[in-house]
């Protein structure tokens, strides 16, 4: 997608790449899926500053799987980005395929037994980890999905949100795409139900308070 106003990060700009995971894995220190995940670390009294540098790695892998892809957009002064991708641009391949290509970062990063913890999380925490629902849900039909967005903490308040989002969302309603995401939070449902995403439905997970919320913006015909 080229987006008017927004740095859309290659492949190659490796700098950029390790800028917008730093910010994104301390960003998403604070989300619940991920709290959720990092608390299999605390029976190794983990400290948050070992979690931040995992994070850090985790967001890394993400990025760099998607990069070829178009799917990591930034504002010019990097005070907001998104890991976001339209389905036609992925070239027949699934966001799937890509997640199982990640972890090289983590791996490099993270000890055996954090891995092996963090592996056993996961794997409870799959029924409310379903990431690559929307192909299913448009039938194949083309679309954007947001993995990921983040706000530097030092631009929270100035909009700068908004000045991400709205060309994404501008660019979608002009080509017809409905835009997905999930979310883990009251908050963040409500912050989402204002940018005009609805709710599709709930997911739950036993033993774990946290769950998933599907949530869609339908193309606007203007």
């Amino acid at each position: 997608m080229n987006i008017p106003g927004l740095v859309t990060i290659k492949p190659n700009q490796e700098q950029l790449l390790r800028d917008v995971a730093v910010m994104m894995g301390t960003s998403f220190l604070e989300e619940n899926w991920f709290i959720t995940w990092l608390s299999a670390l605390d029976a190794l009294e983990t400290t948050k500053e070992r979690k931040e540098e995992l994070m850090h790695a985790v967001f890394l892998d993400d990025l760099e799987v998607h990069a070829p892809f178009e799917g990591v957009y930034a504002l010019p002064d990097l005070t907001a980005a998104t890991g976001a991708y339209r389905f036609s641009e992925l070239k027949g391949t699934t966001h799937s395929e890509l997640e199982e290509q990640t972890g090289k970062h983590l791996t490099e990063v993270a000890t055996d037994e954090e891995l092996k913890l963090l592996d056993e999380q996961a794997r409870k925490m799959e029924p409310i980890s379903q990431f690559d629902w929307a192909r299913h849900l448009e039938k194949g039909n083309d679309h954007i999905y947001f993995y990921a967005w983040a706000v530097d903490p030092s631009a929270r308040g100035t909009g700068a949100l908004r000045k991400l989002l709205d060309p994404l969302f501008a660019f979608a309603d002009d080509h017809g795409l409905n835009c997905y995401l999930e979310c883990y939070a009251d908050r963040l449902q409500h912050m989402y139900e204002h940018l005009g995403f609805e709710l599709i439905d709930e997911l739950y997970a036993p033993g774990f308070e946290v769950y998933e919320r599907r949530m869609v913006r339908r193309a606007r015909i203007l």
